[in-house]
């Protein structure tokens, strides 16, 4: 019904396929479009003037399919097909009459929400392809948001299930969740056994309320981060409660859909008494970079790289644009991977996506303040300077 919908409008999707009858089954069938690639494959690795062709192109198949009084429902990058340099709708299920205009603007915004924040300009620029009428800019913004959080939530508690992209068991003494590409050989062994993984590690941090080892042999390049029990009275009151680990998982999928920076997680392993929690780990990706302070002071005198201040004012800039605040921006908590020159975001359980816009600008102040507490001198008046929009409350309002 949904493609049927979709050609009686002339919306380009593609044809259906007549089929004999197959007893106790359906089935369907469409045209094979030739060469076709998803939105989200056309436009990774491409120059910037391509890549804003194609998204003009399906913001104005989306707009006429806005026009006909449709959506589809679910409109992630793949469901946009091109073929013969063209946009196709795909995924008929999802197509739906919609003859309220919120609806349609609601529609549109998740559609700009399926892309990072740092496109968020370069996509109101091509608005104008969507067509008219276009939606008030403001109100549009503010659905946006609400669609970045919906889906980052989501996602959020899609890493805590069994998917396609995620593996869970649990058991009465443990939990466990991993994701499912993670080709690591040691990976298994590790969360058979961690603590016999741990002291065969280097240890890059031996601390009261954590512990953090690298584990590099035989192709393997892990980092585990074990967040420690202190004392019985710190194991009573932690154990009720979602482990510092479990949290720290659920932020860094977060932040990867929301395309910042942050070391890879590839498990999770909490061990449990019923529904108490016990000593829970983290298992990452292992990260080359060096603390952001220890990388500039490296520097001597010299001037912050461009690129440097242009992925630190990414990190912010996404993270406002999802209303999420990191809770402790010590310098020693952003990596520097000089080589490729990405800037990392980590020590993430304190990390929190906040509903209420005067809580996160609040919240947004206070990680500012911390940030720039770790400089002094001229260091320190360059990043006052190249944040002063956020600190005079830049970012989401409603």
């Amino acid at each position: 019904a949904g493609l049927a919908r979709l050609h009686a409008a002339g919306i380009r999707a593609p044809a259906l396929r007549e089929l004999p009858a197959v007893a106790g089954a359906w089935l369907l069938a469409t045209e094979f479009l030739p060469g076709a690639q998803s939105l989200a494959e056309r436009i990774r690795g491409r120059s910037a003037p391509a890549a804003d062709a194609d998204i003009a192109a399906t913001l104005a198949l989306l707009g006429a399919l806005h026009r006909a009084r449709l959506i589809q429902a679910d409109p992630h990058l793949d469901n946009f097909l091109f073929s013969g340099g063209a946009p196709h709708v795909i995924d008929g299920a999802g197509i739906h009459p919609a003859t309220n205009e919120n609806v349609r603007r609601a529609n549109l915004a998740l559609f700009l929400a399926q892309f990072d924040p740092t496109w968020d300009q370069r996509l109101l620029a091509l608005l104008p392809a969507y067509g008219t009428p276009l939606p008030d800019p403001v109100t549009l913004a503010r659905e946006v948001l609400r669609a970045r959080q919906r889906r980052l939530r989501d996602y959020r508690a899609k890493c805590l299930r069994t998917c396609g992209e995620f593996v869970i068991a649990r058991d009465w003494d443990r939990f466990v969740a991993r994701r499912r590409d993670a080709a690591d050989p040691r990976l298994a062994e590790l969360l058979a056994a961690p603590e016999a993984g741990i002291a065969a590690g280097h240890w890059l941090k031996d601390g009261n309320t954590a512990s953090v080892v690298r584990i590099s042999d035989a192709g393997s390049d892990l980092v585990v981060k074990r967040y420690n029990i202190k004392h019985w009275r710190h194991g009573l009151g932690r154990a009720p409660r979602r482990s510092r680990a479990w949290v720290a998982w659920r932020n860094s999928n977060m932040l990867a859909l929301l395309g910042v920076a942050a070391p890879q997680p590839l498990a999770v392993l909490e061990q449990r008494f019923g529904p108490l929690r016990r000593t829970a780990y983290l298992i990452s990706a292992y990260s080359p970079g060096v603390p952001l302070q220890d990388w500039l002071r490296h520097q001597g005198e010299a001037v912050v790289p461009d690129w440097l201040d242009r992925a630190l004012l990414d990190i912010f800039a996404a993270l406002a644009a999802a209303r999420i605040s990191h809770g402790d921006l010590k310098a020693s908590n952003f990596l520097v991977e000089d080589t490729d020159q990405r800037l990392l975001l980590i020590d993430l359980d304190a990390l929190r996506l906040h509903r209420c816009g005067w809580r996160f600008r609040r919240a947004q102040r206070r990680d500012l303040t911390r940030f720039l507490a770790n400089w002094d001198g001229a260091i320190r008046r360059h990043f006052e300077n190249l944040l002063a929009p956020l600190r005079v409350g830049a970012g989401p309002e409603h």
